[in-house]
């Protein structure tokens, strides 16, 4: 071999090993192998305190207001159930009383007793007794402030006073005289209520008074004693009372009971148990007090044989 072939050989091997290095790192595998990997680091996720207290304040006010949310629609459902049935309880009332309204039946045994002031009013004269302006007359009235409570009135439609003296009868002869007239119409229909209305002869210091500033005309019931109704008779007479005075306090007088001589001690209400007299104001009361008194009888019959019984 020459020289200069030795040479070239030595340069060719030299030049092998320097560039070795270098066509070795570009090769694919060794540059995977010569980068480091890098393990994924855990983070931690720090929140401030002050965010975390906010959050469990959030928290608890949702709660609070989940709870409050709950209760309030718990109560609303529990009040308009309350309404709805009160107002059920009220429609089934009312249809109850119109199909079967509580029935009551006006008499006016002594029909011409009547009320100074009125009388004067109408004819300028004081009278305790009129032929044309008595009690009997204020029937319409009557049955009107009723039938603002609730109550069909019907009334027994005799002028007793007059017919007795048609027929050349006393006084004293009122109940027997008006007795198959009221037998006759409870055998007809039957009623709740029976009342036979009379004005009292007391005055007016006893039969007047005064509530809430208007003055009142007041009632006295009065029960027979003397026949086998006499106690339920008394019942419906001391309800009636007490519903009175729980409307306007000591606009009844009470229920008083008779017996012995020299009263009729029946009263006829020994035809029914229902049966009541009611001694309504005196010779002294005025319309307007009447009137009061009459609607104040009203509703306490409502209450308490309507109303009441209902419930």
């Amino acid at each position: 071999m020459t020289l200069l072939k030795k040479l070239q050989w030595s340069f060719g091997l030299l030049l092998f090993f320097f560039v070795l290095p270098v066509i070795a790192g570009q090769l694919p595998f060794n540059k995977q192998a010569s980068t480091p990997i890098k393990e994924p680091e855990d983070k931690q996720v720090v929140y401030a305190a002050t965010n975390l207290a906010e959050q469990s304040a959030l928290e608890q006010t949702k709660k609070e207001t989940k709870e409050e949310t709950k209760e309030e629609t718990k109560e609303e459902t529990k009040e308009e159930t309350k309404e709805e049935t009160k107002d059920n309880q009220t429609q089934d009332q009312t249809q109850d009383q119109t199909k079967n309204p509580f029935k009551v039946l006006l008499l006016f045994t002594h029909s011409q007793e009547s009320y100074q002031p009125i009388v004067k009013a109408a004819s300028g004269k004081a009278a305790v007794y009129d032929e044309k302006t008595n009690i009997y007359q204020l029937k319409d009235t009557i049955s009107k402030h009723f039938s603002t409570s609730g109550i069909q009135t019907d009334v027994l439609d005799v002028d007793v006073m007059k017919e007795l003296k048609l027929k050349g009868k006393t006084f004293p002869y009122s109940y027997n005289f008006v007795r198959p007239y009221l037998a006759k119409r409870l055998q007809e229909q039957s009623y709740d209520l029976v009342i036979d209305l009379h004005r009292d002869s007391a005055k007016r210091d006893a039969t007047t008074l005064t509530y809430n500033n208007e003055s009142y005309a007041r009632i006295a019931i009065v029960i027979g004693a003397e026949h086998k109704n006499y106690r339920w008779n008394t019942a419906y007479a001391e309800s009636l009372s007490a519903a009175m005075n729980g409307i306007v306090p000591k606009i009844s007088r009470g229920v008083i009971s008779k017996s012995g001589d020299n009263v009729d001690g029946r009263y006829n209400q020994d035809l029914t148990k229902e049966m009541i007299l009611i001694e309504l104001g005196g010779i002294d009361n005025t319309e307007v007090e009447l009137n009061r008194t009459i609607a104040v009888i009203g509703k306490a019959i409502s209450k308490s044989f309507i109303t009441g019984k209902q419930e």
